[in-house]
């Protein structure tokens, strides 16, 4: 729990960093302007995110309500969640590889569901996810 708060204290950090850039002049006083700008940006960013989650729950109900099954609902989310991203990155804002990873999950359970494929997922994807960790853990931390 401790290297998560140290985590979390050096976002906060950077992001204060990042704001102050964005929000003062070059002698360090305060930008209007430019603080206009920094909230206008975020505003933006905070609204594509809430249109993201207006879209997958109005796909969700759907997709429920016409019985269109979990492959075609499990697609139509993963189309969703990749979209944003999509629009993110030519929005000019910053791509979150989190949501990269679950659409991609999404999209491979819902093409999975769909072809019927007779092997089960879930032990596949544990074992990925096992060795996924175990190279993260010994290529960026070389002391275990």
């Amino acid at each position: 729990r401790a290297k998560q708060g140290v985590a979390y204290e050096v976002r906060m950090k950077n992001m204060m960093h990042e704001m102050m850039r964005s929000c003062c002049g070059k002698d360090g006083s305060p930008d209007l302007e430019k603080m206009t700008r920094f909230m206008e940006r975020h505003d933006d960013a905070s609204k594509l995110d809430t249109v993201g989650w207006g879209l997958f729950f109005i796909w969700v109900g759907v997709a429920w309500l016409m019985d269109l099954g979990l492959a075609i609902g499990l697609l139509g989310v993963a189309v969703i969640t990749l979209g944003v991203q999509l629009v993110r990155k030519f929005s000019g804002f910053p791509v979150e590889i989190f949501w990269i990873v679950v659409g991609g999950a999404l999209g491979v359970g819902g093409l999975w569901e769909f072809y019927d494929i007779e092997t089960p997922l879930a032990p596949i994807v544990l074992v990925i996810a096992g060795i996924a960790i175990l190279a993260w853990r010994f290529s960026r931390h070389r002391s275990v």
